[in-house]
């Protein structure tokens, strides 16, 4: 439900967050008024206090740390989909290098690959969240012909080896831009998120409900649901509202590359 959400609209899905969260915390402020007595002394209030600030803490810390995480996870797709690239460019121009005419059938297999990624993988992570199989196929196809390949000097020789040791790094490549996005988020962060807001604002029973309260604690849970909005945008990184674009795939593939491996229609 929350996928779909995020994929409809940015900003329904901010919005949704943002009004929920604020629902909740006011929720929990009123229910908790109604519960304990509206007459408190000067204790109550010290100890109400204390307690909000150790909650709110302990939330803002869940929040924080769980962001941070997420926002590692899109630098390393991130990392990953251009060193990949780059792998893929370096094995392309060193077959050119061992072959040129003996090694086509194997640069077109990396052409197709490339093609394959953009076109086939992206949407395929961001719809099912696997691999796509034609990227597989085209990845085992240039992986075989460049296992098959005979140098005849040592020039070829280390070619060979170097363009072995690439295109087998692309497969572990691959499984990781997979792994980060079948990770997501945790249902016991939300729940932990849920907590946090419950409780923040439950605390809050012993002040009066005029609107400047009502506002601030409104505030808090609009931003804390923002923050909750943004933690699930970036856990889904190959799909809307912020998704990874593979760039470094996008400059390699023109020119030969391209040539060898048209768009589809």
């Amino acid at each position: 439900m929350i996928e779909t959400l995020l994929r409809v609209s940015t900003g329904l899905g901010a919005l949704t967050f943002v009004v929920a969260t604020i629902a909740i915390a006011l929720a929990s402020y009123f229910v908790t008024r109604a519960i304990f007595s509206l007459r408190h002394d000067k204790g109550d209030t010290d100890l109400a206090s204390s307690i909000v600030v150790r909650i709110s803490a302990l939330h803002a810390l869940i929040l924080a740390l769980v962001f941070a995480q997420e926002i590692v996870n899109v630098r390393d797709i991130s990392t990953a989909a251009s060193r990949e690239a780059v792998l893929v460019g370096d094995t392309f121009y060193d077959l050119r290098r061992y072959d040129d005419e003996g090694t086509r059938d194997i640069r077109t297999h990396m052409a197709e690959y490339t093609r394959a990624v953009l076109y086939e993988e992206w949407p395929s992570l961001a719809r099912d969240k696997v691999l796509s199989q034609e990227a597989w196929a085209a990845w085992e196809a240039a992986y075989g012909g460049i296992l098959s390949l005979t140098p005849d000097d040592e020039r070829q020789r280390v070619l060979k080896n170097l363009m072995v040791t690439q295109i087998r790094e692309l497969s572990g490549l691959r499984r990781q831009r997979e792994n980060a996005e079948l990770a997501g988020v945790h249902t016991l962060f939300l729940l932990a998120a849920i907590a946090g807001i419950v409780l923040t604002s439950a605390a809050f029973f012993t002040q009066p409900p005029n609107p400047q309260n009502i506002f601030l604690i409104a505030s808090f849970s609009a931003y804390t649901g923002l923050v909750i909005f943004f933690i699930f945008a970036f856990a889904d990184p190959y799909s809307p509202p912020a998704p990874v674009k593979p760039i470094g795939f996008e400059r390699i593939y023109a020119g030969e590359i391209r040539a060898l491996a048209p768009p589809p229609d």
